[in-house]
């Protein structure tokens, strides 16, 4: 995405060990609403291999209210 590298992490997962992670400077923007978010420190992992975009955190998480309806597989996301 060419985000300048501002640090380096280890990274500890369910799948991995301690591996390092490059650290950047992101925005955050949920499509098909006006909500950005400026994230100064997000870490980099490799994600397409398991068709996954992106994970939020719990440290953004923890500023919201999401409510997941298991019967109808929606979820609603208030920041």
């Amino acid at each position: 995405m060419g985000l300048p590298v501002i640090d380096v992490v280890e990274m500890m997962s369910a799948s991995h060990a301690a591996v390092p992670a490059n650290v950047y400077p992101i925005q955050l923007q949920l499509i098909g609403t006006p909500i950005r978010v400026e994230i100064p420190r997000a870490l980099g992992a490799e994600l397409k291999t398991q068709g996954i975009i992106a994970l939020i955190g719990r440290d953004f998480l923890q500023n919201c209210t999401l409510h997941y309806n298991g019967f109808t597989g929606s979820l609603t996301l208030s920041i």
